[in-house]
């Protein structure tokens, strides 16, 4: 590798991808069939999601180099993002015709099977890429999902700790003086919990807050902005707090030990059958709900919320999100009042016929105020998001619209859930075919009958 190259690469591996680029084309000006300078060219521009261009890139570094597994790596890569997976297990597979033993290749064989939805292939992979590797972060995290996604709870908790090796796999690690919690009694210790992941996670996971805090210590837990208020009615007791609540940003109070959030189950030895599923474990705020049921007592029943759409940046958002015009054949049955729970970059309802769905996203100012608003409710309808995760906290019948596959919480092909017994699970049939989805929900919500 030329000095150029190391110094571009350099660059790369530090993040600054501008920097990369440029020195990368600087050396293709001067050696336009450097196979090296392409393949990280392409890795740049993949990397920032401009996925054509990455692929030619690839396409003429292969023609350099045909047969390098390490192009053939990225460009199975660059074939996921597009949702080219059976196109990217044949690029892989090459790879490995030539180089077997490859960690990498047999994990993101790995990944691409499971995103297929054959699991059994899926850890086999990921047992021979730990075979050569044994400390392969990405191969024992992709592991962990697969397992916990089979129910097989005491190893799957256990190498889910490995997602912190992984670059981007979930929140950046922190460091504290203090030592990690190892699940000892706390014996009047100060433990800290921190969120990690999602809104969505955060609302699953804390109903462990109380079972810890009951363990003999202080809890301090520490979450997103958005989740204040409607946790500070989860970790009331008439003994006083089960934590002190603090928010992300706030001064930190001091410690003893601390803990991940979603590390609890794994900590507190949760297996399928000992999920803490009882609900409602949280509460919208007493002067939200009758406010807002005096808003919605002239609505006729069923009273149905919306939420069509997540995070755009969410790395499963392309699989788990659906347009809202996708939606719309359920509205136009007339079967229910709808009420559109959708906020952030998807809100909206001019997709559905006009005055169809009455859109409460101006209104929902945190989780709280939407926690306010299902409670008044009969029903939610949603695909798999933090509001969905809220509708089953707070014990209220929640219909969720899964991809294929769905994530691993939601385990393999159940249309019940052991987190949240009033959910009904409505999977893809097809990959990528929410028509029948919806078709299929629409015939179930003829049925539907209210609880008042």
């Amino acid at each position: 590798m030329t000095a150029s190259l190391r110094e571009a690469l350099r660059h790369h591996q530090a993040g600054r991808l501008e920097d990369a680029a440029r020195l990368y084309q600087a050396v293709l000006k001067a050696h336009p069939r450097n196979a090296d300078a392409l393949h990280l060219l392409g890795l740049v521009a993949h990397q920032e999601g401009q996925h054509a261009r990455a692929r030619m890139l690839l396409g003429r570094a292969l023609k350099e180099r045909p047969g390098d597994a390490r192009f053939l790596n990225v460009l199975a890569g660059i074939l996921r993002a597009e949702g080219r997976l059976e196109e990217a297990a044949v690029q892989l597979r090459q790879a490995l015709a030539r180089s077997p033993h490859d960690a990498t290749v047999l994990t993101n064989l790995g990944l691409i099977l499971q995103d297929l939805g054959d699991n059994a292939a899926a850890l086999a992979a990921y047992d021979q890429a730990l075979k050569h590797a044994p400390d392969q972060p990405e191969a024992r995290a992709n592991r962990a999902i697969l397992l916990l996604q089979q129910g097989r709870f005491e190893d799957g908790w256990r190498e889910y700790e490995w997602r912190w090796r992984v670059p981007g796999f979930t929140t950046p690690p922190r460091s504290f003086a203090a030592p990690a919690w190892d699940g000892a009694p706390l014996a009047g210790r100060t433990l800290f919990v921190h969120a990690e992941q999602g809104l969505g996670s955060a609302i699953q996971f804390v109903r462990y807050v109380p079972l810890v805090a009951a363990q003999g210590g202080r809890v301090v837990l520490e979450c997103q902005p958005p989740l204040k208020r409607l946790f500070e009615g989860a970790l009331a007791s008439p003994n006083g707090p089960a934590a002190q609540l603090i928010v992300k940003g706030d001064a930190l109070p001091a410690f003893d030990v601390h803990a991940p959030l979603m590390s609890l189950p794994h900590l507190l030895g949760t297996t399928l059958v000992t999920i803490p599923a009882k609900v409602p474990y949280l509460t919208a705020p007493a002067d939200a709900c009758a406010r807002w049921a005096e808003r919605l007592a002239s609505a006729p029943r069923p009273r149905v919320g919306l939420t069509w759409a997540g995070n755009r940046n969410h790395r499963n958002d392309r699989n788990r999100s659906l347009a809202a015009d996708v939606m719309a054949p359920l509205v136009r049955a007339g079967t229910a009042n709808f009420f559109s729970l959708q906020v952030g970059q998807a809100e909206g309802t001019a997709a559905f016929p006009a005055g169809t769905v009455i859109d409460l996203a101006p209104e929902l100012t945190d989780f709280a105020e939407t926690a306010a608003v299902i409670s008044g409710l009969d029903l939610v309808i949603s695909v798999d998001t933090a509001v969905a995760h809220l509708a089953g906290a707070l014990a209220k019948p929640c219909w969720l619209l899964l991809p294929e596959p769905a994530e691993w919480r939601w385990l393999e092909r159940r249309d019940d859930s052991p987190w949240y017994p009033t959910f009904r699970l409505f999977h893809q049939r097809a990959r990528g075919d929410w028509g029948d989805v919806v078709a299929r929900v629409t015939a179930a919500l003829k049925l539907f009958r209210s609880v008042p």
